[in-house]
């Protein structure tokens, strides 16, 4: 395998393919979705949590954002991942054994998502590299040490030192077992996911974040110690009181690591090895440099060919109605089915594509670059807006009707004939500006094009659950009927769908509590 290319094209998804695969769930041989740092020290991070007095809506702008004046403690980490990475719930159906729900989505519930820590200055807490153990909402001490400081100086930061680094990596395997090669699309999807769930969170508790995904993979993996493991390192969020500022001199570690714990629990009994994640994954680690000019303004916005250049502004909308945000947070759900009918008013519609337009500081993006990812929508019930499908402008800010028409149909068959599709109010096509991702960041783009899919999937998440509507992923589609459907530019690649509406629940399937020790009474409150 020569290129991202080859991998993005040989898992496309396709009728004849799909026929062809005689792959089987091995329900004994499945993952187990709970990672923990065996014989380390696990911190309790209790059951008193700090304030979040904002709705989405107000924390979502990042313009009324007022620096955090507080000091860092325990509580504020608990808050942190509580309203992020934690168990939202338990679910139960007859027959079955429960299952978690967490408050950040992932393909089929598998989480191939761990968070680490790395805390400088906190209080009641010592400096050092630490896991957060899901299942019971605690941290695993890996090691002691003032590890930021020197974390900091090799991204070449230039703003005061964070007190939080917070590391997001990937289990590729818990995906895989059920997707296979695709898997390695929903892991790089999943980590866009956790990057929005925990800037979200963090911005409620007045913490500026940047994303931070250009590092050498090898290096980085070495000094932090998981290069004898299987978690692969994507992503780190730098949290501060301040905007952080980073340079473009990233700084090699020499032949030494931190001395942290790289003792895991085994996930399963055998793990199935796929050769196209393993080399498709190597690939995007070859480098990590911009090679586009910060300046060069010679990619512009892909825009769809329209017949008539119908289009309409995006409002700026405050809903009507708006739920808290520790309630929003922690009832995100992934709906399972639609009731194909309830419709969104214009302005709630209006208030979604806001969010849409929004964007994030990472150290990869480039100034005045087009967006790694523009949506194509299928309206189906938008009260007051023509049915068909539209092109959603992010730099303009406006909304571009590309055909007309009832699209239920063709929303569900592209999405593998899934019913949910149809049924929503609206769904999307997110493509990706394929190869100007990869002309701008060699391989590596193909990470970054996911992780903003991801991120504006979680927009998507969080805005409906506000207003008391659902969402649902979905990461299987027929990748080129989608680009013929749309008649997408060669440049562009689909690679996640997303639908909107009003969920059905399945009476048969219960809801019990997330942890039997804690509980935030703010969380019930809408």
């Amino acid at each position: 395998m020569k290129s991202i290319r080859e991998y993005h094209e040989t898992t496309k998804h396709s009728w004849e393919k799909l026929y062809q695969n005689q792959h089987v769930l091995d329900w004994s041989n499945q993952p187990n979705p709970f990672r923990t740092y065996v014989g380390c020290p696990k911190i309790d991070l209790g059951n008193s949590f700090e304030k979040m007095h904002s709705p989405l809506s107000y924390v979502w702008s990042f313009t009324h954002n007022k620096p955090r004046n507080n000091p860092v403690t325990l509580n504020t980490l608990s808050t942190l991942l509580y309203y992020s990475m934690s168990i939202s719930a338990w679910k139960s159906y007859p027959g079955v054994e429960p299952w978690s729900l967490r408050v950040n989505p992932s393909s089929g519930d598998l989480h191939p998502t761990e968070t680490h820590l790395y805390i400088h200055n906190v209080k009641d807490i010592p400096s050092g590299a630490y896991h957060y153990f899901v299942k019971d909402h605690q941290i695993e001490q890996r090691v002691i040490g003032d590890i930021i400081p020197v974390l900091w100086e090799r991204f070449d930061g230039i703003s005061k030192t964070p007190p939080i680094i917070i590391g997001l990596h990937s289990i590729f395997w818990r995906e895989a077992w059920k997707y296979q090669s695709r898997a390695l699309r929903y892991c790089y999807l999943d980590v866009g996911h956790a990057m929005a769930s925990i800037m979200v969170a963090a911005h409620a508790l007045g913490f500026f974040v940047l994303s931070v995904g250009a590092f050498n993979d090898d290096s980085m993996r070495q000094y932090l110690c998981f290069d004898k493991t299987d978690e692969q390192l994507l992503l780190f969020l730098v949290l501060s009181s301040d905007q952080p500022v980073i340079g473009a001199n990233r700084k090699e570690f020499q032949k030494v690591d931190i001395g942290a714990s790289r003792y895991t629990n085994r996930l399963s009994s055998r793990e199935v090895d796929y050769p196209r994640i393993r080399m498709g994954h190597a690939l995007t680690g070859r480098t990590y440099h911009i090679r586009i000019p910060q300046q060069d303004k010679s990619f512009v916005n892909y825009l769809p060919y329209t017949r008539d250049k119908q289009c309409g502004e995006i409002n700026t909308i405050i809903p009507a109605v708006e739920y808290s945000l520790k309630w929003t947070i922690r009832h995100r759900r992934s709906a399972l089915d639609f009731d194909g009918k309830t419709p969104l008013s214009l302005p709630e519609f209006h208030f979604l594509m806001q969010l849409l337009c929004s964007s994030y500081k990472a150290d990869f993006l480039i100034r005045e670059g087009p967006p790694l990812v523009v949506p194509y929508l299928y309206i189906h019930r938008i009260e007051g807006l023509e049915r068909g499908v539209y092109y959603l402008d992010r730099v303009q800010k406006r909304l571009l009707l590309v055909s007309r028409g009832d699209v239920q149909h063709s929303a569900k068959e592209l999405s593998l004939d899934q019913d949910i599709a149809g049924d929503s109010a609206f769904a999307i096509s997110f493509m990706s500006n394929f190869e100007y991702a990869l002309l701008a960041y060699g391989d590596r783009g193909y990470r970054y094009i996911h992780y903003e899919a991801g991120f504006l999937g979680q927009v998507l998440y969080l805005g409906a659950t506000a207003m008391g509507y659902d969402a649902t992923g979905i990461g299987a589609f027929l990748d080129d009927d989608v680009h013929t459907f749309l008649k997408t530019p060669a440049e562009q690649q689909v690679i996640y769908h997303f639908t909107v509406g009003k969920r059905v629940d399945d009476p048969r399937i219960s809801t019990l509590p997330a942890y039997s020790h804690l509980h935030d009474f703010e969380e019930d409150i809408p």
